[in-house]
C-alpha cells in the first residue's frame, strides 16, 4: 500500500511539473483574463471580481512565503530568471492580478463613459488598448 501511495504521489508531482513547466507568461496572463471575462459574463460585479483576484494573489504570496522566499527578490526578475517553476508561475499570476486590479479600478472610475456597455465589453476594450500599446512599443 505504501508503495502505491509513493507511486501515485510521484505521478501526481510529475504531472504537476509538466503542466506548470509548459505554462509560459502569456498563458498565465490569459488565464487570469479569462477568469475575469467569465465572471463578468456570469453577472459578477467588479467588486466581487476584485475580491477574488485579491484572494488568489494572497494565496500565491502565502505559498511563496512558505518556501522562505522573499517575494520582493523575485518580483523584479524576468520570467525566465526565476528558477523554481512554482515561484515563476506565482509571481507572474500576482503581477497580472495587480495589473488587472488597476484596470478594474479604471473601469469603475470611468463606467459612466461606457454606461451602455456591459463590464465584459469594457474589459475587452481595456485588453484591446493594451495590445495596441504593446504593438506600438515593439515597432
Amino acid at each position: 500500500m505504501e508503495l502505491l501511495i509513493d507511486y501515485l504521489n510521484n505521478l501526481f508531482y510529475q504531472i504537476f511539473i509538466h503542466i506548470f513547466a509548459s505554462m509560459d507568461k502569456s498563458r498565465i496572463n490569459d488565464m487570469v483574463d479569462r477568469k475575469i471575462t467569465e465572471a463578468f459574463r456570469n453577472g459578477v460585479s467588479i467588486g466581487a471580481v476584485k475580491s477574488d483576484l485579491i484572494v488568489r494573489m494572497n494565496n500565491f504570496k502565502k505559498t511563496i512565503i512558505k518556501d522562505n522566499v522573499d517575494i520582493a527578490d523575485l518580483y523584479d526578475k524576468e520570467f525566465s530568471d526565476i528558477p523554481q517553476i512554482r515561484h515563476r508561475y506565482g509571481i507572474t499570476y500576482i503581477k497580472q492580478c495587480e495589473k488587472r486590479l488597476k484596470d478594474l479600478d479604471w473601469i469603475l472610475a470611468n463606467k459612466y463613459k461606457f454606461s451602455h456597455f456591459p463590464n465584459s465589453k469594457i474589459f475587452k476594450l481595456v485588453q484591446f488598448k493594451e495590445k495596441i500599446s504593446q504593438n506600438t512599443t515593439t515597432v
